[in-house]
């Protein structure tokens, strides 16, 4: 009984030392009593206790030699053969190949194996390891004839399957008894019970042994093709599929008994083993890595992307990922790395291509995350933290002259998923956590801080950008002193122009209440520039016109922020001179887009039909930007194309709301409105398609011209594969980095900003079309929209902003004010015509700004205010042209961009109808079109100094959206309104969770709704929306301009003052604030000659104003020629009147810096 209890010992004993892979192990067993037991004694113990089986106890001796031989060493990472694998190179090499000092060795060993063949002629563990001999010597031919030799190897799946077709299929697989005293018929069979109900993954039974023998002879199978015929890739990967099919059922036994480690990584120590899965079947582990590793290889070559294989390629990966689970980081850490850098290299190449990923991947990564939506970007990223996991413990900080390169390879590769999922704002923390983590393995990387300048500017870090694009241009610059090149040319220069327009863009948005003006960041932009210009390949057409582009858009800047009146005019007409340069060498719609803005502009250049034609063409060219769509509409009201304005302004609205409720909705089968994204199919519309392969059309760009888009489609897929069929090493990662766009992609806080800039010029159209009593629904619209938009704070703004406009606006609605009524009865009157508006006015930071007073005009040519509105017999009024005229003159306005819009529609976007109708929308309602002729606003006493026929002139706020007289409101008829409700506090929530950013922009919605109420004579009404304006934001100084207008329009000149020096206070550079002011001095100057002093200090305060920041506003000249007159200076109040007047031509509905920005 006690000889039988050992004999099982030892079975035991040898099993678990041969499953583990112990081959260098001084002690891989133990005696009975607890005594260590080396190789030769845990050999001889197994003869003395296992009589019969000599054959296995010399098999096993020859594979622990052959292991050893092969590995050339006897450490755990030279048997795992860490040490001689080349990561450089995916080809096989010396892999499981004795080197030439061993081959003797070797070759004695094989001998005498195959002396026991005569013997043990049934014996499959014999033929296996024969052919594991002849192939580890170099003869891959006698390696596949043993291999032909055993029966059933082909079934693998079989073997490996299930016990009962282990059991009743396979013959070599019937074990003996161990009291039996005959040799055993194979090696296989002795270490399987017949009688046993154990999985494969017991190493007592034997299965674990017969199944690494099962899966060493499969891969040494495929590896021998892979020598012989290696362009038979089909054949070669049908080899690897039968053993690899089957390992989803060992990996789920061995972690039925032994679950992996969900952390991936060692508790203690670098490379601890904490997981007894991984040293139980070590050898099994190493078999079934290269296994999966050389299938991965083949499939990279073989299978498509986007075609009928695609599923194996992704079935191979998620069964290696599960496999790793088991394994330590220090595991083979050069073998996983090349696995990683495949597997994100597929995801990337995927996301670019039409198909979609197989379910299976997604079922694979939704384990234990079922709450946790699974998306393709959600699996790039998992397996990044996988790979990082694998460098953080076999990589270190380099030393001096070295680099740590697969560190900054993984940047790259996080970079490039970053880019394929749409380089969206939302999802570049992930990015900068991996960007910092490399910097503590890296010395001075400069591809590090290159992606670092450009993710944190996307993620809003803008200081953490301009640091990093610093030490940047410092590394790469000592790098090019010292003769070292870090960088390539053409990568240098790309990163420096994205730079220095990422400066230029700051400059224009630094909040200049704070004292900071953006002077520095625009002077260090022009430096960055001349650094760029001395590595620029003038041969290259695309690199020169990007440098154009950007030196134009630096000159703008400095135009804007410099404030030199005696170098702006030069700077603006070079801006324009290099801009035009810039498209002839390679168009683009950033290009088109500041050349719009720069042709619009006060200098000898100026062209507004130009400028429109410029829009046309950036919308061409990027129908997805929004802000295109505004600048053209701006452009087409400058130009007195009202329908033409309207109907772009709805078109780029709708293209808005289809895009924000494709993202809030996204479309079934995992179309998502946005085709660059990587996450095309989430973890339900994977579920809901569980039997469809569907994937949805891809554009290669969003800038390709819509015919081109709207076929992609219906074309031939092209054959994508991860790797070249002759491929032999990995590709570098930065092929799979795209080129730096023209611009970043606007965030979600920028989408929603354009947006509501859009909005707010369609209330400034719909005002001047239908005055300001028709545009009350519309506010509500926008309040409930801004609601719908804003986020997390969703329900609590409803109340906190739509419904405190309904406040206002509900007891106006019940009844008619004093001062509508008569203007109602005259709108209905036999001299009006549908399409006369009101007179409306505007200021530059898009704050409505006070009601005119109506003054008679008397010129020959007729006088028009700043909308186009004639003033006749004390009304206002517009004149008409006629409409056929009107027709013919703008018969092909937005006739192109309409086309364009229809034929950019894909298959899966069904936009044509909810476009055409929000275009068709308040189109045509109104006889003759809404075609409106409009001439300049010219003040009277202009008229009189430049010695034109009088006619009456009327003056608005600075705040007015489109032209901007000021004058006073003190003749303003006043109803009496019933008050509003007192407006409530900003609650602590509200001013929490909104940004800055966000608080601001509602405050200007609530200043522009106060605008509205005051031109329309509900003046309580207008103090209520200030105040709601002030609570959102108290740093505002537009608040206190427009409190200033309020006591204006009750004639309350001292508050008013008080209020414009409160604006001024806050921030002294404020240009409406100046001007009310002086406006307001002005007025006192005439009543009596004790306020003559104020006069002087208007001349120096306009002086200032029109040689700084306010140069281009007609307003400030106009009052400066006024102050010169009352200072008796004829001479100069002509010079200044006749620029207001210039200034005055063309003005758009707003301001193009506030309503569409300066530069992209």
């Amino acid at each position: 009984m006690a000889h039988h209890t050992k004999d099982r010992y030892y079975w035991t004993q040898l099993r678990a030392a041969l499953t583990a892979g112990s081959w260098g192990s001084p002690t891989p067993a133990k005696a009975i009593k607890g005594v260590p037991l080396t190789w030769t004694e845990l050999l001889r113990k197994f003869n003395k206790h296992c009589h019969g089986y000599a054959d296995v106890s010399e098999i096993a001796s020859r594979t622990q030699a052959l292991a050893l031989l092969v590995a050339a060493g006897s450490s755990d990472s030279e048997l795992d053969g860490d040490e001689r694998y080349d990561e450089e190179s995916l080809a096989l090499r010396t892999e499981c190949m004795v080197a030439g000092e061993h081959a003797d060795e070797a070759q004695a060993h094989f001998e005498v194996l195959k002396s026991l063949e005569s013997a043990h002629s049934s014996s499959d563990s014999l033929k296996l390891l024969l052919a594991y001999y002849a192939y580890a010597l170099g003869n891959p031919a006698q390696c596949l004839s043993y291999l032909r030799q055993v029966r059933d190897l082909v079934n693998a799946q079989g073997r490996l399957g299930g016990m009962e077709s282990i059991r009743s299929n396979m013959s070599s697989l019937q074990a003996l008894s161990v009291s039996d005293n005959t040799s055993s018929l194979s090696f296989i069979g002795s270490l399987i019970s017949n009688e046993s109900t154990s999985t494969i993954a017991d190493i007592a039974e034997g299965k674990a042994w017969g199944a690494i023998e099962v899966v060493r002879s499969v891969c040494l199978q495929g590896m021998s093709l892979e020598r012989l015929t290696p362009t038979d890739t089909s054949t070669i990967l049908s080899v690897y599929l039968t053993a690899a099919q089957a390992l989803p059922t060992i990996e789920s036994n061995i972690s039925q008994s032994f679950p992996p480690n969900p952390l991936h990584a060692p508790t203690s120590g670098p490379g601890h083993i904490s997981n007894p899965s991984f040293a139980r079947y070590r050898e099994l582990w190493r078999w079934v890595e290269r296994l999966l590793r050389r299938a991965i290889i083949v499939a990279s070559r073989t299978c498509s992307l986007n075609g009928a294989q695609e599923s194996v390629l992704w079935s191979l990966f998620s069964q290696y990922r599960t496999c790793s689970a088991h394994w330590p980081p220090t595991f083979r850490a050069k073998h996983r790395s090349t696995i990683s850098v495949l597997f994100i290299r597929a995801l990337v190449l995927s996301a670019r291509h039409p198909g979609d990923i197989p379910l299976s991947l997604y079922a694979h990564f939704r384990r234990g995350s079922s709450d946790v939506p699974i998306t393709a970007s959600t699996i790039a990223r998992r397996v990044i933290q996988d790979y990082r996991d694998i460098l953080n413990a076999s990589t270190h900080f380099p030393k001096a002259g070295e680099r740590n390169v697969k560190v900054e390879e993984l940047t790259d590769l996080c970079v490039a998923v970053w880019e394929a999922g749409g380089s969206k704002s939302g999802d570049a923390a992930w990015v900068m956590d991996i960007l910092w983590w490399a910097t503590r393995l890296t010395f001075n990387a400069p591809r590090v801080f290159r992606h670092m300048m450009r993710v944190s500017e996307a993620s809003g870090d803008t200081a953490l950008a301009t640091r990093a694009l610093r030490l940047y241009i410092q590394i790469v610059g000592k790098a090019k002193l010292a003769r070292k090149t870090t960088e390539p040319d053409t990568t240098w220069v790309a990163t420096l122009l994205w730079g220095a327009r990422m400066l230029c863009r700051l400059a224009l948005v630094v909040d200049s209440t704070s004292g900071h003006r953006g002077i520095d960041e625009a002077r260090e932009a022009g430096e960055i520039l001349e650094k760029a210009k001395e590595r620029l390949d003038s041969s290259n057409k695309t690199e020169s016109a990007r440098m154009e582009l950007a030196e134009g858009i630096w000159n703008t800047v400095m135009a804007i922020k410099e404030q030199d009146h005696l170098s702006r005019t030069s700077r603006l007409t070079k801006a324009l001179s290099l801009l035009e340069s810039s498209i002839q060498n390679q168009p683009s719609s950033s290009a088109h887009f500041h050349i719009a803005l720069a042709l619009h502009r006060p200098i000898p250049g100026r062209d507004l039909g130009r400028a429109v034609e410029n829009a046309r063409l950036a919308v061409e060219l990027e129908p997805d930007n929004i802000r295109y769509w505004h600048l053209l509409g701006l452009l087409l009201a400058a130009s007195e194309d009202w329908r033409g304005a309207r109907e772009v302004l709805e078109a780029g609205a709708a293209l808005d709301d289809q895009a924000w409720m494709a993202e809030q909705n996204p479309s079934p089968g995992g179309d998502v409105p946005d085709s660059k994204t990587i996450g095309r199919r989430t973890e339900s519309t994977a579920d809901a398609t569980a039997t469809a392969d569907t994937s949805p059309a891809r554009p290669e760009s969003s800038s390709q011209a819509s015919e081109e888009a709207s076929t992609v489609t219906e074309r031939p897929h092209e054959r994508v594969t991860i790797l070249d069929d002759e491929a032999d090493s990995l590709p570098p990662a930065a092929e799979l980095l795209q080129p730096l766009p023209d611009h970043p992609p606007p965030s979600v806080a920028e989408r929603f900003e354009h947006a509501l800039q859009l909005r707010m010029t369609q209330l400034a159209l719909a005002e001047l079309i239908e005055g300001p009593e028709g545009t009350e629904e519309r506010w509500i619209e926008v309040f409930q929209w801004f609601a719908a938009r804003k986020g997390p704070e969703r329900d609590q703004s409803r109340e906190t902003a739509t419904l405190a406009f309904l406040r206002y606006v509900a007891p106006l609605t019940e009844r008619t004010s004093i001062e509508t009524a008569p203007r109602s009865l005259e709108a209905k009157s036999a001299t009006y015509d549908p399409r006369s508006i009101t007179s409306f006015q505007n200021d530059a930071n898009g704050v409505y700004g006070p009601k005119p007073v109506p003054i008679a005009i008397a010129s020959t040519t007729a006088a028009h205010d700043e909308k186009g509105a004639t003033m006749q017999n004390g009304t206002s009024r517009i004149t008409i042209e006629d409409p056929e005229k009107e027709k013919e003159k703008d018969k092909s306005a937005g006739k192109k961009v309409q086309k364009m819009l229809k034929n950019r529609v894909h298959k899966e976007q069904r936009r044509i109808s909810t476009i055409g109708r929000k275009i068709g929308h308040g189109v045509g309602r109104q006889r003759g079109g809404l075609n409106l002729r409009r001439t300049s606003s010219t003040p009277a006493d202009l008229f009189k100094v430049m010695e034109i026929d009088q006619a009456s002139y009327q003056a608005s706020s600075i705040h007015s959206r489109r032209h901007s007289p000021y004058a006073s409101t003190n003749e303003l008829v006043r109803p009496e309104s019933p008050s509003p409700l007192p407006p409530p506090a900003a609650t602590t929530r509200e001013r929490r969770e909104r940004s800055r950013k966000e608080r601001r922009l509602l405050s200007e919605l609530w200043l522009m709704s106060a605008a509205t109420f005051r031109r329309s004579g509900k003046i309580e009404q207008a103090r209520g929306a200030i105040q709601e304006a002030e609570v959102r934001d108290e740093e505002n100084p537009n608040v206190w301009v427009q409190l200033g207008l309020y006591h204006t329009a009750l004639g309350h000149s001292d508050r008013a003052v008080q209020a414009f020096n409160k604006a001024l206070f806050i921030f002294p550079e404020s240009v409406p604030a100046t001007v009310h002011l002086s406006q307001s001095y002005l007025a006192l100057a005439k009543e009596g000659a004790s306020e003559m002093d104020n006069v002087d200090l208007v001349a120096g305060m306009l002086s200032d104003l029109t040689q700084g920041p306010g140069w281009a506003v007609p307003e400030a000249w106009y009052f400066l020629g006024k102050a010169h007159g009352m200072r008796g200076m004829r001479d100069r109040e002509r010079e200044c009147l006749g620029f207001a007047l210039g200034l005055a031509e063309g003005r758009p509905l707003r301001d193009f810096g506030e309503a569409v920005g300066w530069c992209l």
